[in-house]
């Protein structure tokens, strides 16, 4: 299953530039062109990687915003932040809130792809491993029925009727 990515910015030439450079890399896309269609698109379903331009229509920190909203939803959701405005202070920021990465305009094509290929290895690592982890939490039964095995299981069902959690 191809991964989904998430790309916002106001500028149609960019975000067409952005658009063509992922469905190449053989990634699926969503496009918003502001904010209230970013806002949209990520509740509606979340993408596996949001691109986010950080100044839209709205105003200074849109992206930093939608940012907060992804995680908020999701914090595992992988966040790549870009801007043609960028200050130190604004990349600390929205490395602080949570992005990914933060990248300045203009950005070199092999390193966003770098970026969104490192967002989406780690995204589904991260989805993976919530996967085993709810597996290895979830599934301990008892498989026998040796003596040993079947005097264990008479004991645990036994002491699974109390609410507490600490047994002597």
């Amino acid at each position: 299953m191809s991964s989904e990515i998430l790309i916002v910015d106001d500028n149609a030439d960019i975000r067409n530039i952005i658009n063509e450079l992922i469905i190449d890399a053989g990634y699926k896309t969503r496009l918003a062109a502001n904010y209230n269609q970013a806002l949209a698109e990520i509740d509606k379903k979340l993408p596996d990687v949001a691109i986010l331009d950080v100044k839209l229509d709205k105003g200074d920190n849109d992206g930093i915003e939608l940012l907060s909203h992804i995680k908020s939803k999701d914090k595992d959701v992988p966040v790549i932040i870009i801007s043609g405005h960028a200050s130190i202070e604004m990349a600390v920021k929205s490395l602080h809130e949570g992005a990914f990465e933060f990248i300045e305009k203009p950005f070199d094509q092999e390193r966003l792809l770098n970026f969104v290929k490192r967002a989406v290895e780690n995204f589904n690592l991260k989805k993976q491993n919530r996967d085993y982890e709810s597996k290895l939490f979830s599934s301990y039964e008892l498989i026998g029925d040796s003596k040993n095995i079947l005097n264990i299981q008479n004991q645990v069902e036994k002491i699974s009727v109390t609410e507490s959690r600490v047994f002597y």
